[in-house]
């Protein structure tokens, strides 16, 4: 059966209104705006409301991206969401979004969890469903890291943020996936456990949890993972394309830190203005860094026909993952 070309059609995101500063986290954990800023880049985050969740917000950047491709929900094949943080272990948070959309026992719906490439993953397998008939996918990628985060733990809380990006994909030459990867390797550095475990049990007497089931990193291990994660991504991405560092005219980085943005830069050979960041806005929204940042990078015209732009990240797991796009027409 011969594979049909897929591109990305369309992009959307969403941000949670509430905004932490640095300053406000001065008044939580023993930190200085300057300390932040200085080891991340970040100088706030978005928190989700109480009544928002990774599938409400992630069905938010849902219809933005299908508006903006022009694809109505019932061309939709399959939705495929990465996220980490779910509501519930189940109903996959997919399934719900499918059920916001009307969609419900007419398309095929699921998660894919693999730490802040989330995205790059589900992209990733939704390009290889759709490819072979040439059908149209969601994918998402949305998180809400403030649920899971120790608030007096300054190692985590001053990284993560929520959020949720989008994109549609389908056959088409512009915007097109020429290829990708997806890698991970055993690392506990960062880690989140869940409850439901052996220490839970009607035969053991009740554990208390109010700690043990947040986030937990090791910052200085995770951040060296991270650069070779970038170091490796690139020359793999460029190989399997057929082509050179010189060719690479966009980096698109998952926000983890300011630096690894800067190392990824270095290495790749781009100047600064190449790579994207909003991170000083957003701090770190895990699955939802990648989308977000593609759909800011295109709105604001960074993105330019013709560019080759790479998309990244790497995630506890741990994981790793690119794509290479072509942007706009194929060039012939």
């Amino acid at each position: 059966m011969s594979k049909h070309k897929i591109g990305i059609l369309g992009t959307g995101s969403y941000l949670p209104e509430a905004v932490l500063t640095n300053q406000q986290l001065e008044k939580m954990v023993a930190t200085t705006s300057e300390w932040i800023v200085e080891r991340s880049g970040i100088h706030e985050r978005r928190i989700a409301a109480p009544d928002e969740d990774s599938a409400s917000m992630g069905l938010i950047a849902a219809r933005q991206a299908l508006e903006a491709a022009g694809i109505a929900p019932e061309q939709l094949s399959y939705i495929v969401m990465g996220t980490n943080t779910p509501a519930h272990f189940f109903p996959a948070t997919a399934i719900r979004v499918q059920d916001e959309l009307g969609m419900s026992g007419k398309i095929a719906a699921f998660d894919v969890q693999a730490g802040c490439s989330g995205f790059n993953y589900a992209l990733y397998v939704a390009e290889r469903l759709v490819a072979p008939e040439g059908k149209y996918a969601l994918v998402i990628g949305s998180d809400v890291c403030s649920r899971f985060t120790d608030w007096t733990n300054r190692a985590t809380c001053l990284l993560f943020g929520d959020g949720a990006g989008a994109v549609v994909i389908g056959p088409s030459h512009r915007n097109r996936i020429v290829t990708s990867f997806i890698a991970s390797s055993l690392n506990k550095k960062l880690y989140c456990e869940t409850e439901y475990n052996a220490e839970v049990s009607p035969f053991l007497p009740l554990p208390t949890h109010t700690k043990k089931h947040y986030l937990h990193m090791d910052g200085p291990d995770i951040f060296k993972f991270a650069v070779n994660a970038v170091r490796e991504s690139i020359p793999r991405i460029l190989e399997m394309a057929g082509l050179e560092r010189e060719d690479l005219d966009y980096l698109i980085i998952h926000q983890g830190n300011y630096r690894i943005l800067e190392a990824g830069a270095r290495f790749a050979k781009v100047p600064m203005e190449k790579v994207f960041s909003n991170i000083h806005k957003y701090g770190n929204p895990s699955a939802a860094s990648v989308p977000i940042a593609l759909h800011e990078a295109q709105a604001e015209g960074k993105i330019k026909d013709g560019d080759r732009v790479m998309l990244i990240s790497f995630g506890a797991g741990a994981t790793w993952a690119a794509a290479l796009l072509q942007w706009g027409e194929k060039k012939q």
